[in-house]
């Protein structure tokens, strides 16, 4: 599955760099792709393994605020 999340916070290229580097290292990521200019992450993974809520998390915890962006169902569980 592929995701697209909206990232505020990110100041600079290290900054989306750090972000794609905490995704792909999280169990079930199969690939981030990151860019600071559209301040987006497109995240492949398998939703077997790691929820979009996880990564959204995953992101805050390093201190960016992270939405998904394409919101067809709703985005808080909880």
């Amino acid at each position: 599955m592929k995701a697209e999340f909206h990232i505020d916070g990110m100041h600079c290229e290290s900054c989306a760099a750090l972000i794609k580097e905490t995704l792909e290292e999280t169990a079930g990521v199969n690939s981030a792709d990151v860019t600071f200019g559209g301040k987006t992450a497109v995240v492949s993974f398998d939703e077997n393994t790691v929820q979009q809520t996880t990564l959204i998390k995953k992101i805050q915890d390093i201190g960016y605020q992270a939405t998904v962006g394409d919101q067809q169902k709703g985005a808080t569980n909880g």
